[in-house]
């Protein structure tokens, strides 16, 4: 602990720090959810938790402040749970390691989970204080948020009397989210059979590991029309137009780990004829440039390569289908058929931005993200996130992918659909938050509405009368190990909080 003592505004570093001392990664929150319950069983506040690990604490108005209506200081408790490829930290079990130089604060090779600690330290430093004037505060810790938005979904709306959220939420200070779209998860499973080879033509086949790495990645609502290439994607790129030049069969595949993150780094194994080997690695090479060119203005580092490699450093415990098949000497792959049908799941639905609304410019109305793909127990997994601000286009595109899968022989589940949030005319909160502003800065806040999904949909459907802004400080890079809490940023931030707590009366 300590290692962010002397930072500004230090209660909020100083609670920041304690709740980065447990793991909590979507799914995994239950011991932070403990620490806001001993945080507010130390201070007299009351407090409830529920049987997901949501968590809600209230404390009292200050003087002057009985009459003002109720704000509801509302953020999550869960993280995206990233690291770089070389971490051999287990993020299920141990806490990330903070870091900070003079102007951000960031983890050792792992997500920060600013992406939203910011929000629970920032409400944990309002309810531990003695001289912060406000209303009466109600702090709601959702869990889940970043699978999906399960916490919000649970919440008892009788918990909550305040009809005036604040949700710090967002990454880019001086905006005011008053909007976002809602969003679907599409997981798709196509069966796939094995294949056996004889020993003497297992002699004359290798095994060659294709990998794409190095791209930047990203969140898969607030950066998915800034085109960083997915890995998933591309990946599957390769090996379709390789495919119809050198055949091979598939033994494994594999990229991703989060739905909502643009894949960073995928890879492949295939069996191919020892005599194809330089025509695989001179295609390899080639396309390699031909990635470059396409993206060097965002994934200057991206590299495509090959390694051929030995059955025996295939970890075999991903791999059941090839446990179940395989017999000494003898080689296993996917037959042609279920390669094919692999190499269509991952290149025939369209990757990144469907639509752009028409009414406001820039503004992402529909995309889908493949953030995973998976080859295990016999079968070919993948997920998609999709998101739009229109339900209907919402629901063609989730259409669309099950068609392709049942197609291919497969089938899709849906879960973690959320709604949006609709923009309001006419918001007193905004108002509020937007006067705090002006006063603190000197300037004109950006009021928007983004492409990511945010709890306030969900609260303002659940709850009747929700009156919803979202902010937050700068955070860079969410959702990948280049995560970084902009110090200065949170300060500003925390100040203009304090003031916008100040003015509602």
């Amino acid at each position: 602990m300590e290692k962010l003592k002397g930072l500004k505004p230090e209660k909020v570093f100083e609670f920041f720090e304690y709740i980065s001392s447990v793991p909590r990664g979507s799914g995994n929150t239950s011991q932070v959810s403990e620490l806001c319950m001993k945080f507010a069983k130390e201070r007299g506040l009351t407090a409830f938790k529920d049987k997901v690990n949501n968590v809600v604490i209230y404390k009292a108005a200050t003087p002057g402040y009985e009459n003002a209506p109720t704000v509801v200081l509302q953020g999550h408790l869960d993280m995206v749970a990233n690291k770089t490829t070389d971490c051999t930290k287990d993020m299920a079990t141990e806490p990330i390691d903070l870091m900070h130089d003079d102007k951000y604060i960031y983890a050792d090779k792992t997500t920060l989970g600013g992406d939203d600690g910011i929000a629970v330290a920032y409400a944990l430093a309002i309810l531990d204080s003695n001289d912060i004037e406000h209303p009466a505060i109600e702090a709601v810790f959702t869990i889940d948020e970043e699978t999906g938005m399960e916490g919000a979904k649970e919440i008892n709306p009788s918990l909550i009397s305040g009809r005036l959220l604040l949700n710090i939420d967002s990454e880019e200070e001086g905006v005011f989210t008053c909007g976002c779209a809602g969003g679907c998860r599409v997981n798709g499973i196509i069966p796939v059979t094995h294949a056996v080879l004889g020993k003497d033509d297992s002699e004359k086949t290798a095994l060659v590991e294709i990998e794409i790495k190095g791209l930047k990645g990203g969140h898969s609502g607030a950066d998915i029309d800034k085109q960083p290439a997915s890995a998933n994607y591309l990946l599957g790129r390769v090996l379709r137009e390789l495919y119809t030049k050198n055949v091979f069969s598939l033994v494994n595949i594999a990229g991703g780990e989060f739905d909502n993150v643009i894949c960073q780094h995928a890879k492949a194994v295939i069996a191919v004829e020892k005599d194809l080997l330089g025509d695989v690695n001179k295609f390899i090479s080639d396309y390699d440039n031909t990635l470059r060119a396409e993206y060097s203005c965002v994934n200057p580092d991206m590299v495509l390569s090959t390694n051929v490699i030995d059955e025996k450093d295939i970890d075999h415990k991903k791999l059941t289908g090839w446990n179940k098949h395989s017999t000494e000497g003898n080689l296993v792959f996917l037959d042609k058929a279920s390669t094919l049908k692999i190499l269509n799941a991952i290149t025939l639905p369209s990757q990144g931005v469907l639509e752009m609304n028409m009414e406001l410019a820039g503004m992402v109305q529909t995309s889908q993200n493949l953030g995973i793909v998976a080859l295990k127990d016999d079968a070919f997994h993948f997920d998609f996130l999709v998101r739009s601000s229109v339900e209907s286009q919402k629901e063609s595109a989730v259409a669309r992918i099950r068609a392709l899968v049942e197609l291919l022989g497969g089938k899709i589940s849906t879960f973690g659909n959320y709604p949006g949030f609709k923009f309001e005319a006419d918001s007193k909160v905004r108002d509020i938050c937007v006067e705090a502003y002006r006063e603190c800065y000197g300037s004109e806040p950006v009021v928007n509405t983004i492409h990511a999904g945010i709890e306030c949909g969900i609260f303002c459907d659940k709850i009747p009368g929700m009156d919803a802004v979202s902010f937050g400080p700068n955070i860079l890079s969410i959702h990948t190990p280049d995560e970084k809490l902009d110090i200065a940023s949170v300060e500003r931030v925390w100040n203009m909080i304090l003031l916008i707590l100040k003015k509602i009366k």
